[in-house]
């Protein structure tokens, strides 16, 4: 063993006496990291509720063993089920995609532990949530997920596997829903998705929603659709809608017409009947309508009916596994035939919610049924006559959300097409509610929702279109108090999803933004126009699309409204069609404030919030997908009442449309930004920006901050409320 001199002991023990509290920073550094390093939010609980529902997209049950089931929410990943649907997985989310929005699944009909997922909702959702980015595949039942490429196709419809090679694979992709591209098409790989040949395609307005094949892998049929979204109008139909044919496995096509619809088609739904390959069947959209009927391998086609049709919101058709004159299509009811199409009745969904999208019949035992819809997922034993809602998905599509002042809080929110909600966010005892302890306020499609500032047993929450209500927990009576203009010829115009608040200064007016701002004093329904049309107020009546006419949508209005908490009646309200405007006098003067800001006029407004930290600081958000294809974040900073702004989005990604946003209430330099695929934080007031750790990246479209809980609430736009944990000891760090 080697000795130290006297030297080297001492240089050994100098090092070691200089070295020490340099070590013990070291460590400490790692066990209370700076406030710039520390976690600011943690310890994310999905809340739920189960109860509200969700939107389901698809169902896929493994051949030979009913018991696992694999279901994807429109926005919200996918599911898996081990124990006939009494628990649930989510598989997706750690799949490495950015997105959890869903197109289709299918499952490799030789290999059940092979499924395909294809991102990107193709059903003409009006959400940025929906865009996708790629195929999946999952070699291990769901437990690891490979991205096989399509990443820039935006939306997925459908994907078939090759029964008889599954190594062939075909997907029909709408593509981007708001502008041309050229990547929609009809695609097939041949090697298990290593590579990919787009083997159909129209043009950059036309994409493919469906596919079907034949057993054989020979006879293949694909429908294309034309159709284009925007904030005004959707072009649902067009003349470049068609259905077509190959007969050497997709190698070359020819378009359909013996037979077929030749007007302007919109989505077209096929289906061919497992037990009888030459019998196939197409559900189309268009003026006429109508359900056709080949039995001969589409060769020729005959129209059955015209009381059957699709839309853009469904496109989905179901033969029995054991009747091939027993069909189902997909709507808003779910329509059956028994007998090819000659005649049609409704399959029985007593108790059921409507929008229907997914249907699953077990081929052992047909009266065993799965159907998927807009307000979640059922099962029914005996053919429909009863059925049963499956509550235990937590996959709910918040637009906005609001808290109260309990103790402990309760949380409100608004769904698509599931009504408003509300339910504590605790037992008081600890503990998750349970359905029982959450109650409904209105239903339709729920949007903004209120407490009472001056009786915490009043609840206000909204449907579409301005359909205000105010809800007494009480009684559990509701009284619809939205405002008519007096002047019949010329009616408010509410937007889908139009914002309302409640004042925090007495005496408290509830604030509704149409096209015009208004005020009700009581919040009982009384109201008065503060602001003249702050709208750009086009005419869009005789506007076209592509040289066709459109399906005009609610317009001119407005979408996102603010007031500041610290100086009563200063005001801000955007519209969705790019005008922006402000109050100082609660409506007295109006100031646009239109032209300030450095981004085209052609967008519309998703969020205003003013500071609560300064009266002249204000937050603005717009989007411009809807005008211009344009995924990029905008997000702006004002100082001076909308005077002047600066940009706030560095360090966002390039795609990031910004839906929700929150300043903490002690934290001026803390900001939350939720948008079309996760939630970004900045603590330094907006100069930098970086994603929320440990997220999955589903939308966010509303930010609450519940306090002196710290907690953070999320309204995501999938998987229903989230919530974090504020790290307080960052804010005692900082100084707060």
């Amino acid at each position: 063993m080697r000795t130290l001199n006297s030297f080297e002991a001492l240089s050994g023990r100098r090092l070691f006496t200089f070295a020490l509290p340099f070590l013990i920073g070291l460590i400490l550094l790692n066990l209370y990291p700076t406030p710039s390093e520390a976690q600011i939010v943690s310890g994310w609980r999905f809340h739920g509720p189960g109860v509200t529902g969700g939107r389901i997209r698809d169902i896929k049950v493994v051949p030979g063993n009913p018991d696992q089931i694999y279901v994807a929410a429109a926005t919200g990943g996918v599911f898996k089920s081990t124990d006939d649907t009494r628990s649930w997985a989510p598989i997706f989310d750690g799949s490495g995609s950015t997105s959890l929005s869903i197109g289709d699944m299918a499952i490799d009909p030789h290999h059940p532990e092979v499924i395909w997922v294809g991102t990107g909702e193709a059903s003409g959702e009006q959400s940025a949530a929906s865009v996708g980015d790629g195929i999946y595949k999952s070699t291990d039942g769901g437990t690891t997920w490979q991205c096989m490429g399509l990443r820039h196709v935006r939306h997925i419809a459908r994907i078939q596997v090759s029964q008889a090679d599954p190594d062939v694979v075909f997907v029909a992709a709408t593509g981007a829903r708001w502008g041309d591209c050229e990547e929609r098409g009809l695609y097939r790989t041949r090697d298990g998705g290593k590579t990919w040949e787009k083997i159909l395609y129209i043009n950059e307005l036309t994409g493919f929603s469906d596919v079907a094949l034949t057993p054989d892998g020979q006879t293949v049929f694909a429908s294309a659709w034309h159709q284009y979204r925007n904030a005004w109008a959707h072009l649902q139909r067009g003349p470049h809608s068609a259905l077509y044919r190959s007969v050497d496995g997709g190698n070359t096509w020819e378009k359909v017409t013996k037979g077929f619809a030749e007007e302007n088609m919109g989505r077209i739904a096929l289906a061919i009947a497992p037990n009888n390959p030459r019998k196939v069947y197409a559900c189309v959209e268009s003026e006429k309508g109508g359900f056709y009927r080949s039995t001969n391998g589409g060769k020729s086609w005959k129209l059955m009916n015209t009381k059957a049709s699709t839309s853009y919101w469904y496109g989905k058709l179901y033969v029995h596994p054991n009747n091939d004159d027993q069909v189902f299509v997909m709507g808003v009811m779910v329509l059956q035939t028994t007998d090819g199409g000659k005649t049609f009745n409704l399959m029985p969904t007593r108790n059921v919610h409507v929008d229907h999208h997914a249907l699953w019949i077990d081929p052992r035992n047909p009266g065993r049924r799965l159907l998927g819809n807009d307000g979640g997922l059922y099962q029914t034993a005996d053919g429909g006559t009863s059925w049963t809602f499956i509550s235990n998905l937590k996959i709910g599509q918040y637009y906005a959300i609001s808290i109260d002042n309990r103790k402990p809080y309760w949380i409100y929110g608004g769904l698509q097409d599931n009504g408003v909600w509300g339910g504590p966010s605790q037992l008081a005892g600890g503990g998750e509610p349970a359905d029982s302890d959450v109650i409904s306020v209105c239903g339709g499609d729920g949007f903004w929702s209120a407490t009472d500032p001056i009786d915490s047993c009043i609840a206000y929450g909204e449907s579409q279109y301005g359909w205000i209500v105010w809800y007494d927990h009480r009684t559990s009576r509701r009284h619809r108090i939205q405002p008519r203009n007096p002047d019949p010829e010329n009616p408010y115009r509410f937007n889908w999803n139009a914002p309302f608040i409640i004042s925090t200064h007495p005496p408290y007016p509830l604030y509704l933004g149409g096209n015009k701002l208004l005020r009700s004093d009581d919040r009982r329904g009384n109201w008065q126009e503060v602001s003249p049309d702050l709208s750009r107020n086009r005419d869009l009546n005789n506007r076209t699309i592509q040289g066709l006419k459109p399906v005009i949508k609610p317009y001119a209005s407005i979408t996102a409204l603010a007031e500041s908490p610290i100086k009563p009646g200063i005001i801000y309200t955007g519209t969705d069609d790019g005008n922006l405007f402000m109050t100082p006098d609660g409506g007295t003067t109006w100031v646009d404030l239109s032209g300030g800001l450095p981004v085209p006029k052609n967008r519309f407004w998703t969020r205003l919030v003013c500071s609560r930290h300064d009266e002249g600081t204000v937050y603005a958000a717009c989007a411009r997908y809807y005008e211009a294809n344009d995924f990029t974040p905008y997000l702006f900073r004002s100082t001076d009442f909308g005077k002047s702004w600066e940009v706030i989005t560095h360090g966002m990604p390039a795609e990031a449309v910004v839906r929700g946003f929150a300043e903490h209430p002690l934290h001026p330099n803390l900001l939350f930004c939720g948008i079309h695929n996760g939630l970004l934080i900045s603590d330094d007031t907006g100069k930098s920006w970086h994603r929320a750790p440990d997220l999955i990246p589903v939308a966010i479209d509303d930010i609450r901050i519940a306090m002196p809980d710290h907690e953070l609430v999320l309204g995501s736009y999938g998987r229903g409320l989230i919530i974090g944990k504020l790290n307080p000891s960052l804010l005692e760090q900082s100084g707060e």
